[in-house]
This record gives C-alpha cells, structure tokens and sequence, in this order.
C-alpha cells in the first residue's frame, strides 16, 4: 500500500473514458460511495445548488437515448451539406450512454448573487461569467464521480454531448425546475 498521492495517482492514470458496458448490475451501496464522494466536491460561491439524479430503469435509459437520437435528426437537417457526414458520425457518440446499466445526471441552478448586486445595471459579460462559475463548479463534481467510479473498479465516461437534447431529457427524467443539466455520465462495468 502506497501514500494517499500514490494511490490517488494510481486511480487517476487507469481511469479512461468507458463507452461500452456489460448490462451487470451495479451495488446500490456503490452508487450511495459514488454520490457520497461527489458531495465532497468544491462549487462555486460555496453554493451547494447541484444535484445527482441517478438513472437505473433501463427502459428510461433507452428513452433518453432516443430523446438524443430525434434531436439529432432535428438538427441534422439545419447542419450544412459540406460538414453534415460529419456531424451524424459525431453525434453518433452522443448515445454511447446507453449500454450503461446506471447514470448519473449533474445538474445545477444558476444562482445569480453578482446579478442582483448590480441591479439595473446588469449587463451579458455578468451573466455569462456567473453562468460559467456553476458549469465549471459542475464539472468538479462530474471528475469526482469518475474518480470514485474507477477506484470502485467501474468505467464511466463524462458526456456532454447528450445535452444537445437537455429540452427533452429533463421533463422526461423529471429534473427539478430551474436547473439545468451539466453531464451525464454514464457508470458500469468494463467490457
């Protein structure tokens, strides 16, 4: 057994972004160590306005894949001749989520202290700043989960990709009103 460094080194260099899973069911007890870990995660303002909704009926799994799947038809008739070849082999990975027999959903509700502080003079580069912080703070989050997921022996992939889709998956998942998605990320185990 190592220091603490060398075994976090250690998770840090084996975690790769797991796209294919085996349909093995994963402990509860693992998602309740993987969302404990995640809740130790820094966010902005000290704000803990984040949430983790955790995603395990198949059938719903497939339904967000499907979600995924019309919004890219729906763009790929916007995309133009030249680049649209591309854009479907993209957006083909945008669904990789959906052999995973678990996910996790990040979200998070913009709070916007710094916007209220300058009342009526608010202006786009406030917003867009205060908007950054909690997107950034979220990927704190999502780096934990993939940490906690390989040091439980599990792959796990940080997507973003999906949320082109974000109108459609969050009535479907039920996500609370006023936030928005900031990852999905799928967790099982490796092929």
């Amino acid at each position: 057994m190592g220091t603490d460094y060398e075994i976090l080194k250690k998770i840090c260099q084996n975690r790769k972004s797991t796209r294919k899973f085996s349909n093995r069911e994963i402990a509860r007890e693992d998602i309740d160590k993987i969302i404990s870990l995640a809740q130790n995660s820094p966010y902005a303002s000290g704000l803990k306005n984040w949430d983790i909704q955790v995603i395990t009926d198949i059938e719903m799994i497939k339904q967000i894949a499907q979600s995924v799947r019309q919004k890219v038809t729906e763009w790929e008739s916007e995309i133009r001749d030249d680049f649209r070849e591309h854009f479907v082999n993209y957006a083909n990975n945008f669904t990789l989520f959906e052999s995973a027999p678990v996910l996790f959903v990040l979200n998070f509700r913009v709070s916007p202290v710094m916007a209220h502080m300058f009342g009526n003079n608010i202006n786009n580069d406030i917003l867009t700043w205060e908007r950054d912080n909690f997107t950034k703070s979220i990927s704190c989050v999502a780096m934990l989960i993939l940490l906690a997921a390989e040091s439980l022996g599990l792959g796990a992939c940080y997507m973003t990709g999906p949320l082109i889709a974000q109108d459609k998956i969050k009535p479907l998942i039920k996500t609370k009103p006023g936030r928005e998605i900031g990852a999905i990320i799928p967790v099982g185990y490796k092929i």
